[in-house]
């Protein structure tokens, strides 16, 4: 069975930002594939929604999916609403939320979209783990714990003023890739 990481950036992101491709790096015998989000500084969800349907195969069960910031409650959303069958083998998800963030209104319409059905993701997916920063800039480490909680997801919290991006330094993220390797080998 071929196995596949998937990994989805977040608001004003790409494929070419901050840790993503130097994870894709350090993962042996998987394709791996960083998603281009449209328009990532003025988000559209259904635009999203359709570049995961596009690029994104749910169906094999032996993959795991890695998602940041605006590209977590976006994947959420995507395995939620999704109607087929679908099977994944884990998700990491960094600085996730699923909820408004305070003092940044620019995104309150996409998340005004969203829907997230806990049961149903929880159901369906073995490993979820959230990497949350102890003092993130961006998303207040409430909000990714309040998500955790809500997916009885394990947390991983990381010593960092920030939000996981290059512009904190991260350009790569050793534990991310321990994560992800850990559940592809299961």
């Amino acid at each position: 069975m071929d196995k596949h990481l998937y990994i989805a950036h977040g608001y004003t992101a790409n494929s070419k930002k901050h840790w993503f491709k130097w994870l894709t790096e350090q993962i042996d015998d998987i394709d791996s594939k960083v998603l281009d989000f449209p328009n990532s500084s003025n988000p559209v969800l259904e635009d999203w929604n359709k570049t995961l349907l596009d690029e994104v195969d749910i169906t094999s069960g032996n993959n795991v999916i890695v998602a940041h910031s605006l590209g977590v409650v976006t994947v959420l959303d995507y395995l939620s609403r999704y109607e087929g069958e679908w099977n994944v083998k884990g998700l990491v998800l960094v600085a996730g939320f699923y909820e408004k963030i305070p003092n940044l209104n620019k995104i309150d319409a996409y998340m005004d979209q969203t829907h997230v059905d806990f049961e149903k993701i929880i159901k369906r997916v073995p490993n979820i783990v959230s990497v949350i920063a102890s003092n993130d800039r961006l998303v207040p480490r409430n909000l990714s714990e309040r998500l955790a909680e809500k997916l009885q997801s394990e947390e991983v919290i990381v010593e960092h003023e920030g939000h996981f991006c290059d512009s904190d330094g991260y350009t790569e993220f050793p534990e991310v890739a321990e994560i992800v390797n850990d559940m592809i080998n299961k």
